[in-house]
């Protein structure tokens, strides 16, 4: 009785954070919804790490990083752990199946459309933005990583 009310204990704050717990994954994002619009996104500059939940209809969410850049919120697949190609993350795969997403910065959680960065001169802002933020050195980059970066655009309605 006493081990099974310890693992409640356990469990209990992990069903009850509305997201992931370090590397593993979560469902639903709890929190309160942020703005549709926002035009400065510096409070990301506050968070090393946010959570991303995928998948609407059966919402699965990771942490990741994310830098805002104005009007603009973007997140990127790995850019030092993990599979060196972004189709092996299940995130990115599930974005491409369904872009809408939700991101919790803080406290509220933010309904966007994930959009692939495409050109390449935002591309290299975002890359440079993040690696700024993330303390990369361009010379520690690993020539063998595929990097995307994903626009969170306002969600069209």
């Amino acid at each position: 009785m006493v081990r099974n009310l310890a693992l409640l204990s356990l469990l209990i704050p992990l069903v009850a954070c509305g997201g992931p717990i370090g590397p593993l994954s979560g469902g639903r994002l709890s929190g309160a919804a942020g703005p549709a619009q926002v035009d400065d996104w510096s409070v990301s500059q506050a968070h090393e790490a946010v959570q991303l939940e995928v998948r609407p209809a059966d919402p699965h969410s990771v942490n990741v990083w994310c830098v805002g850049i104005g009007d603009r919120l973007y997140v990127p697949t790995s850019m030092i752990l993990g599979p060196t190609d972004p189709e092996e993350r299940e995130w990115v795969a599930l974005v491409g199946e369904d872009p809408r997403v939700r991101i919790r910065i803080g406290d509220l959680v933010y309904a966007r459309t994930a959009m692939r960065v495409d050109d390449a001169d935002e591309f290299e802002r975002a890359r440079a933005a993040l690696e700024a933020k993330y303390e990369i050195e361009p010379a520690d980059r690993d020539p063998e990583r595929t990097i995307w970066i994903f626009r969170l655009d306002p969600r069209a309605t």
